[in-house]
């Protein structure tokens, strides 16, 4: 799950935002000045910033200017859509926009393409994993991998719905140059259908697996 901080004036809003965000299993700070903002966004490790266009252009650069040298991501929010392209333009790292009036799906769907975008979220259905924080969770519940059993998934959400032989998946989850015993595949394969559901993981005839969505 990500780390948001909303940068919301409107206290109403901003708490909406952080309800939604929060329920679907994030981690979110709101600010409602960009003075608190640079405060929280000093504190962190790592932040994917949802920033309202409203707030004072003259302060707002030095806050973009210290996200961007991170190269943090951005979801701006306008009520103009045609500024979207002017947005884009402006900030240098990965970034979106999401215009207003908007529901929570929209808010949820902006948010998890912006952190799959920037390699922080990959989510499959309801099978999600954070590779930052190197924590997987399905249907809004964490799952305990080991980190044989993370590389492995990690490995299949890269290639959502492809079929992946097993000499494939010893190369990229186990990082081997030469291909030996498979065996060992087949092996975590068992034990990551058995933590994340059977029906997940698809075994393809003579090649090897395919991750389906939950």
């Amino acid at each position: 799950m990500a780390e948001i901080l909303i940068m919301e004036p409107e206290l109403r809003l901003g708490m909406k935002m952080c309800d939604t965000l929060t329920r679907a299993g994030h981690t979110c700070t709101l600010s409602q000045t960009i003075a608190d903002g640079l405060t929280k966004l000093e504190a962190s490790d790592h932040l994917l910033t949802i920033l309202n266009a409203r707030l004072p252009w003259k302060d707002s650069f030095a806050f973009l200017r210290a996200l961007s040298d991170r190269e943090w991501p951005v979801l701006f929010i306008t009520g103009d859509e045609a500024n979207a392209e002017h947005l884009r333009a402006m900030y240098p790292a990965e970034c979106a926009v999401l215009p207003t009036p908007f529901d929570g799906h929209a808010l949820l769907s902006a948010v998890a393409n912006l952190s799959q975008a920037t390699g922080q979220l990959l989510t499959l259905g309801s099978l999600q994993m954070d590779t930052r924080r190197r924590q997987v969770t399905k249907d809004g519940r964490e799952l305990y991998l080991t980190a044989q059993e993370f590389a492995l998934l990690h490995a299949l959400m890269l290639s959502p719905d492809a079929a992946l032989t097993r000499e494939q998946l010893l190369r990229t989850a186990w990082g081997y140059q030469t291909v030996g015993e498979t065996r060992t595949v087949d092996v975590h394969i068992q034990r990551l259908r058995r933590k994340i559901g059977p029906s997940c993981i698809e075994t393809v005839y003579k090649l090897g697996y395919r991750l389906k969505p939950a």
